[in-house]
């Protein structure tokens, strides 16, 4: 008799990895990384980083504080209300706290998906 031993990816972590995208632990806080956009989970919560400019940035990094923006903003969109926002340095982070990691999961996929059919609508 065979036995199939295997480690169970937690149902986030797969959906990211089938759209090429990565969950990294970093202990207490796990970092989503997609292609042009990173953001992060910590304790039930989820934070979304927009950098704020200074002055100091050339046209290209504008344009990718742009796509961070809009990245943000249409995460935040489908992850719902209620909101919080917190300023840290240049930074703004847009917070959204959920009851349980279930909730929090299932969350994060749909405003991915909302993203991915934005994508190939446009």
């Amino acid at each position: 008799m065979w036995i199939n031993i295997r480690v169970k990816m937690g149902k986030l972590e797969d959906y990211l990895k089938k759209k090429g995208f990565s969950l990294v632990n970093e202990g207490k806080r796990e970092r989503v990384v997609m292609d042009d956009y990173e953001f992060f989970i910590e304790n039930l919560t989820i934070l979304l980083p927009i950098p704020l400019p200074t002055g100091k940035e050339s046209l290209d990094d504008l344009i990718g504080m742009g796509t961070r923006y809009a990245r943000a903003s249409r995460i935040s969109q489908g992850l719902g209300a209620p909101l919080e926002y917190e300023l840290n340095g240049t930074t703004i982070y847009i917070i959204k706290r959920f009851q349980n990691r279930e909730d929090l999961e299932n969350s994060i996929i749909k405003s991915l998906e909302g993203i991915e059919s934005l994508r190939y609508f446009i």
